[in-house]
């Protein structure tokens, strides 16, 4: 999502604060939150929880806050917090940018060419995601939505690291090189069937063949 599709809220200030104060904000439908950053003086304020939590579900990182005075400031969501059971939103953290200057966040990895994965092909076969996002950074106005990993060509026992990653323009990672993003493994029930099966010719293959011939008796008459 760019900064042109930067989500923009409606938002008012809030006097109160604490845990009861905000739980009977959240029934009425509004979201706490708090804006920081760029030396200025940290607001308490409230904001449409459904348009939030479908702006964050859709993966927006930059929020435009409008709180009626001047222009909207653009906001960078910098820490969204759940309840117990992780499902719904319960405060959300937002920084103050300039779209200029460059901010760090985790996006998304999404898995292209998975139908046509080579190494899927085999019986037993399965993906192994070691990394479901990656930490990068970058200019705010830059911030991608999704990195795409194309997993078409890969084999079983084959590995894509983060060096193998293709990055949008402007957009860095200080991950290890090195480090795993997802794998094609063989189940163990099919990595012992054919160890069995190697064995098994590897055995065939030793064996002595029987010898086909005479009786004894045979043999005696012969000579």
């Amino acid at each position: 999502m760019n900064a042109s599709q930067t989500p923009t809220l409606q938002a008012e200030r809030r006097e109160r604060t604490g845990t009861r104060y905000a739980q009977r904000l959240r029934k009425t439908g509004k979201l706490p939150v708090v804006i920081y950053g760029h030396g200025k003086t940290p607001v308490h304020a409230a904001v449409d929880y459904e348009q939030t939590e479908q702006a964050i579900h859709h993966g927006a990182h930059l929020l435009s806050i409008d709180l009626g005075e001047k222009k909207p400031e653009t906001c960078l969501v910098r820490d969204v917090q759940y309840d117990y059971l992780g499902d719904n939103i319960i405060h959300v953290d937002l920084t103050r940018v300039d779209l200029s200057e460059t901010v760090h966040v985790s996006v998304p990895l999404t898995w292209a060419g998975e139908e046509r994965c080579t190494g899927l092909k085999h019986a037993g076969a399965y993906l192994e995601h070691l990394m479901t996002d990656l930490e990068v950074e970058c200019r705010a106005d830059r911030i991608p939505g999704e990195i795409r990993v194309d997993i078409s060509e890969l084999e079983v026992g084959q590995t894509i690291t983060v060096e193998q990653l293709v990055l949008p323009d402007g957009v860095r990672t200080q991950q290890t090189p090195e480090s795993a993003v997802i794998s094609v493994h063989l189940s163990r029930v099919h990595e012992e069937e054919e160890a069995l099966e190697v064995e098994g010719a590897e055995e065939g293959e030793m064996a002595e063949p029987e010898v086909i011939g005479g009786s004894k008796d045979e043999n005696k008459t012969a000579e």
